[in-house]
């Protein structure tokens, strides 16, 4: 006999609510958690059918393993970059360990993720490059006649900001950012080419964005509404939120800017609006928005 459909349904979402609720934990954990779960679960299935002698490659039980991964992230929410780091977590492990490298190697890998990529962990902000062809349309946006304060927020490598300070006359030119290795990256980068960017290692919410006429960031969707509301609250009326990719959520942005690149990448501009009471309404509406998106989830 079958359910009806309603019953179906109503199962479904009983069964994907107390998984969505790992979104609540941090993304390290929730990962952790996630791959826990799978694992724990795929050793069950392989015992069950060890008894039933049932076998099966290693190979298979990676796959296995992979799926369910992916399927739990996926119920909880996770971001894409996540989902496909759960798919390729068996697998990979699989795959090293017949080639059996030195201990070191693992250790070597996991202290340059967490010096490139310490962001991820705690703000799921992870490391992405501006295109060339981005900086140029971006490059393009800034005025030549006048100098600006520019200020990139999570500035990478430093590729944005030694441009911007090389290409632009700039009465500031800065780039912030947190994780060791691009920081120090940045740093030297700048340091040897002719411009007049300067990087500090810096979280992007501590600093006062009151005196920048260009801010640019290129971080993830989920900063994205909290860093509008404190663009609106800190920059000047007239002045330009630029994000690359990623789009303030509710908010409809003056120009948006596709990027021939191989990511696809698009630069969407906000002029910030002419008074700050039009700018704390328009920043509430995204709040709400992102609230009631939240509670459909």
């Amino acid at each position: 006999m079958s359910l009806p459909p309603d019953a179906s349904l109503a199962g479904f979402a009983r069964w994907r609510l107390p998984v969505r609720r790992l979104d609540r934990l941090s993304p390290a954990l929730a990962g952790l958690l996630v791959q826990v779960v799978a694992t724990a679960v795929t050793l069950a299935i392989y015992c069950l059918a060890d008894t039933v002698a049932i076998g099966a490659p290693l190979t298979f039980w990676a796959l296995v393993q992979a799926a369910l991964a992916v399927l739990l992230a996926s119920a909880a929410g996770q971001a894409r970059w996540w989902i496909l780091m759960h798919g390729l977590f068996a697998p990979a492990a699989l795959l090293l360990d017949q080639f059996s490298p030195p201990p070191w190697l693992y250790l070597a890998a996991a202290v340059l993720l967490a010096l490139t990529n310490g962001n991820a962990m705690r703000e799921r902000v992870p490391l992405f490059l501006t295109s060339r062809a981005a900086r140029e349309r971006l490059l393009a946006l800034l005025p030549e006649d006048r100098p600006i304060h520019f200020v990139d927020v999570g500035c990478g490598f430093g590729g944005v900001v030694s441009s911007v300070g090389r290409e632009r006359p700039t009465l500031e030119c800065l780039g912030l950012e947190t994780a060791w290795l691009p920081y120090l990256v940045s740093r030297l980068r700048c340091a040897l080419s002719p411009n007049h960017a300067t990087i500090a290692r810096r979280d992007l919410w501590t600093h006062d964005l009151s005196a920048a006429d260009v801010v640019y960031a290129y971080l993830s969707p989920v900063p994205m509404e909290r860093l509008w509301r404190k663009v609106v609250a800190e920059m000047r009326p007239g002045t330009l939120f630029i994000s690359n990719t990623f789009a303030v959520p509710g908010i409809e942005p003056l120009a948006a800017y596709e990027i021939d690149d191989a990511t696809g990448s698009v630069l969407h501009v906000y002029r910030l609006p002419g008074d700050q009471a039009t700018a704390g309404v328009q920043a509430t509406r995204a709040a709400s928005m992102a609230v009631a998106s939240a509670d459909c989830s």
